[in-house]
């Protein structure tokens, strides 16, 4: 028996693939280069194959869990504004 064919929501490849640079994954890591290759002013991507950013913290999403360290000092360093206007719901 065949299999039917798989659908996506993606879109096609005809889309613009013309980049300077292309960041596979958006964790922490990838969205901080991100940050750092448009800073400079390259055409970036980045690729993720989640749903939604975060990395390890995207994929390994517990009920209750908890983490060992003050949360703000997971934050971004390179944004001030970015850090004032984030909502610390718990430390």
């Amino acid at each position: 028996m065949t299999q039917p064919a798989a659908t996506s929501n993606h879109p096609p490849f005809d889309i613009d693939l013309d980049y300077d640079a292309i960041v596979i994954g958006a964790g922490i890591s990838g969205l901080y280069q991100l940050y750092k290759l448009r800073t400079i002013g390259m055409r970036v991507r980045v690729f993720e194959a989640g749903t939604g950013v975060g990395g390890t913290w995207y994929w390994n999403r517990y009920p209750g869990a908890r983490f060992d360290s003050e949360s703000y000092s997971y934050a971004y360093s390179f944004s001030q504004e970015l850090l004032d206007e984030w909502d610390w719901s718990e430390h």
